[in-house]
């Protein structure tokens, strides 16, 4: 099973250390195979608001054509 991940930055204003900027990870999709989940992938970053990735049942996320912890 592969997920399908959103990650979107935002920025709080604390009251103590002025503006910080976060990401709020958000997941979009399941997918059974990894083409598909990867396709999805590209085809949800090239509208260029957030930043999307794709991740296995170990967590770890695909990048770069390679599997990262």
């Amino acid at each position: 099973m592969y997920r399908l991940m959103k990650s979107e930055k935002f920025t709080l204003d604390d009251a103590v250390s002025g503006l910080v900027s976060s990401y709020r990870q958000t997941e979009i999709g399941h997918f059974e195979k990894f083409r598909a989940a990867h396709h999805a992938c590209e085809v949800a970053n090239n509208d260029g608001w957030s930043r999307c990735y794709v991740i296995n049942e170990s967590g770890q996320e695909y990048y770069g054509h390679t599997w990262i912890d």
